[in-house]
């Protein structure tokens, strides 16, 4: 091997070379000065903090936390909506159940963005589903843009014709993705892609092009 490769083993035996290694070791929690001890909240050995999910209470009922030190998901957009459902808790404001999914956003070059379950969580469920699949580069406003690269994946139920996870990859991802989202927690179906209007030249466009692609194969149900 050459010698400025970097080798790594793996727990099955295997070795892969590599010019080069990225090793994530994650993040822990900023509590040790806290004292959290003193008052009886407890912290795993990443400085993670236990809560109740739906209200953010700690194991002492008057003291709530939230965000990455609760850790996962530790994304911004969820912190900061931990934050609102622990306050709203705090003071007594009734709130709904908590949505069924959340975006994830990868800010690379192209964006990538998710909701919902993956092709690969569904199948792992057993559960019949249908795939629709839309490229930017068939979209008019792709065209103009001169797009050629990123598309848009939908995973639908076929039993109950929902739509079950949302992915992208390209222009705009992080952006887009909210729509699959907001379908996602209202219970939306493959339906709503194929009947609703959406403006013209857009990448949003590519919403009604996966759902009828999803569609042409499920049927009308």
């Amino acid at each position: 091997s050459k010698p400025d490769a970097a080798e790594v083993e793996l727990a099955d035996g295997r070795t892969i070379r590599s010019e080069v290694v990225l090793y994530a070791a994650g993040r822990t929690g900023n509590v040790g000065s806290l004292g959290l001890d003193v008052v009886g909240i407890d912290a795993d050995s990443r400085g993670r903090i236990k809560v109740d999910p739906q209200s953010f209470q700690t194991s002492v009922p008057n003291i709530y936390a939230a965000g990455d030190v609760i850790g996962f998901p530790s994304l911004a957009s969820t912190s900061m909506e931990q934050g609102r459902v622990a306050a709203c808790h705090a003071f007594g404001v009734p709130l709904p159940p908590p949505p069924e999914t959340f975006p994830y956003g990868i800010y690379a070059v192209p964006e990538i963005s998710t909701v919902g379950q993956s092709e690969e969580q569904v199948r792992e469920s057993g559960a019949a589903y249908e795939v629709g699949v839309a490229r930017f580069r068939e979209t008019s406003r792709g065209h103009i843009m001169g797009v050629n690269t990123g598309f848009l994946k939908l995973l639908f139920s076929i039993e109950t014709r929902r739509l079950l996870g949302a992915h992208i990859i390209g222009e705009g991802a992080t952006e887009l993705i909210h729509i699959g989202q907001a379908v996602i927690n209202l219970g939306g179906t493959v339906d709503f892609f194929v009947n609703n209007t959406f403006n013209y030249p857009t990448l949003a466009e590519a919403y009604k092009i996966a759902g009828l692609d999803a569609w042409n194969r499920m049927g009308r149900g």
